[in-house]
């Protein structure tokens, strides 16, 4: 009998696409009985007939299925034989019965997806659509790339930036945010995902539903998962995680153009202030980095905020250049 697989695996299989990670699952999939051995090559000459041309003149192609065939013990002597000649007629009836409106169809879905970006600038915020239904608020300096049309068992997209998301809700198609560090994968919430290139933080915080954060491996291992009012903190310098509790109206607060501080220290305050002034800030105290504050930054100057900083904790001091737009605490 034929094992389960992943289909998209098969798919990439068929064109050479495998990562070394993907071809270690495939390979420990053929490893588990002759079936799928038979399965997969008879596929691949259904494939290989149906795109002859264009894979006779990839002579990077056949090198692939050489270097397969040699990893799992297959010579060309033994696929040549009476015997394998008929097990691949066998395996090619077998796919064409059960695999032409399943493995085929996805090869022809793949390749019609088309993928849409919307980049933001400086001072620029962006709000669309998805074509589930999904809202999508994409703060400034930020980039998301999506389908037009997702078609298949889950919805991905990719983001670099900040966005604040309302996901419809669908169990049998997840909705899938790549940041890089790692997925939040969600079924159907509102959430804000802060995921600036050059942070050395990433967060991401939940206002309602629940929400899932799994690691990019193949193994896809859930590194954690959280309830409304938590919010991620993770270190991409040292692969360090941690969640607190957050108030649900701090989430996304940036959509209304307020920014609320709740309980949050200055090293975190820092990062929302470049955010928003476009400032360089240093500390170069370190003592006072963990500093815990309580502000609303609505319309006020830069100047102004820091002065109220230094009003709650005289022992922090700030010295501003403006014409390297950079703030020293100290």
């Amino acid at each position: 009998m034929i094992s389960d697989i992943n289909n998209i695996l098969l798919i990439k299989y068929l064109r050479n696409e495998l990562s070394e990670a993907e071809l270690k699952i495939v390979l420990r999939w053929l490893e588990e009985n002759e079936e799928n051995k038979e399965f997969l090559f008879g596929l691949k000459e259904v494939y290989m007939l149906s795109r002859w041309e264009e894979l006779h003149a990839r002579s990077e192609a056949a090198e692939g299925w050489k270097d397969l065939h040699e990893r799992i013990g297959q010579s060309d002597e033994q696929r040549r034989s009476p015997w394998r000649r008929r097990a691949i007629q066998y395996a090619a009836a077998a796919v064409v019965i059960f695999m032409l409106g399943f493995i085929l169809r996805d090869l022809t879905n793949t390749e019609k997806i088309t993928y849409n970006m919307v980049e933001t600038k400086n001072g620029e915020q962006s709000t669309l659509f998805l074509n589930d239904g999904t809202k999508v608020k994409l703060n400034e300096n930020s980039k998301l790339i999506y389908p037009s049309n997702f078609a298949h068992n889950t919805r991905n997209v990719e983001l670099k930036g900040e966005a604040y998301f309302e996901v419809e809700h669908n169990p049998k198609q997840p909705f899938l945010v790549n940041i890089g560090t790692y997925t939040v994968k969600v079924l159907g919430t509102k959430f804000n995902i802060d995921a600036y290139p050059d942070q050395i933080y990433v967060y991401t915080s939940l206002k309602e539903g629940r929400i899932q954060i799994v690691d990019n491996t193949p193994e896809a291992k859930i590194v954690s998962e959280l309830k409304p009012g938590m919010q991620l903190s993770y270190n991409k310098r040292t692969g360090e995680f941690f969640v607190k509790a957050v108030d649900t109206e701090q989430v996304a607060d940036w959509t209304s153009g307020q920014v609320v501080i709740k309980r949050q220290t200055l090293e975190e305050l820092v990062q929302r202030l470049e955010q928003k002034y476009h400032y360089t800030m240093n500390i170069e105290n370190q003592q006072i980095n963990k500093l815990t504050y309580n502000i609303t930054i609505d319309k006020e100057p830069m100047e102004e905020i820091l002065s109220n900083i230094h009003f709650i904790t005289p022992q922090v001091h700030y010295s501003i250049n403006n014409k390297d737009k950079t703030v020293i605490l100290k």
